[in-house]
C-alpha cells in the first residue's frame, strides 16, 4: 500500500493505520473530533468527547481491527490528527458489505487527502476481506457538496435518500446513501 509521508498541496501528511500505540495518546483523537463538532462538520457527532470516551472508542475501534471487521487508516500532519476514514464490515446477512466513513479537518479539505484516504481504505479493505467485500455503502448528508462530488468521483451512486434523516443546525435534513460495487 502507498502509505507514509505524503505531499498534499505543500503538506507533508503521514497516512498509517491504526495501531496499538495509539492508546497512549486519546487526546489526539480527542482534540480531533472535537475540532469538527466545534465548526458543526457534517457529522452524525455533535456532544464534545472526553478523553475517556476517545479512549474507549480507540479501544473498540482496534478490537473490531483485530477480529477482522474494520480496517481504519489515520492522517497526521506534525503530530496532529487531521483526517481518518474506515470501512466497517456487517455481520450475518450483511458480511458482503463496508460501511465507508471520512472525516477530514477544517483547512485540510480540498488538497486531495480525502480522494486518497478514500483509494487506500478501499484498497485495504479488499486486501484484509477479500473476495467477501462486495459493495461498500456510505451515508452523506443532503448539502454537502464537496463530499457528495468526491464520492462520485470515485465511483459511487446514490440509491437512496432518507428525509429529515439528520437533525442539523435546527433542521431535519435528508441524507443520501451511496453505493459502490468492489
Amino acid at each position: 500500500m502507498g502509505l507514509g509521508i505524503k505531499n498534499f498541496q505543500g503538506y507533508k501528511i503521514e497516512i498509517r493505520p491504526l495501531g496499538r500505540g495509539d492508546l497512549r495518546r486519546p487526546e489526539k483523537f480527542q482534540e480531533f473530533i472535537n475540532s469538527l463538532i466545534k465548526e458543526e462538520a457534517m457529522i452524525l457527532m455533535r456532544t464534545k468527547k472526553t478523553r475517556k470516551e476517545e479512549l474507549e472508542w480507540l479501544k473498540r475501534e482496534l478490537g473490531d481491527i483485530k477480529s477482522g471487521q474494520k480496517v481504519v487508516l489515520v492522517a497526521e500532519d506534525k503530530g496532529q490528527i487531521v483526517g481518518s476514514t474506515r470501512i466497517t464490515l456487517g455481520k450475518e446477512r450483511e458480511d458482503h458489505i463496508g460501511t465507508f466513513g471520512i472525516s477530514i479537518r477544517s483547512g485540510y479539505r480540498g488538497i486531495g487527502l480525502g480522494k486518497y484516504l478514500m483509494a487506500e481504505i478501499i484498497k485495504l479493505a479488499k486486501k484484509t476481506f477479500g473476495k467477501k467485500i462486495k459493495i461498500v455503502l456510505l451515508n452523506v448528508f443532503d448539502g454537502n457538496k464537496p463530499a457528495m462530488s468526491l464520492y462520485k468521483k470515485m465511483g459511487f451512486k446514490p440509491v437512496a435518500k432518507l428525509p429529515k434523516r439528520i437533525q442539523y443546525r435546527d433542521k431535519l435534513i435528508s441524507e443520501t446513501v451511496m453505493m459502490l460495487d468492489v
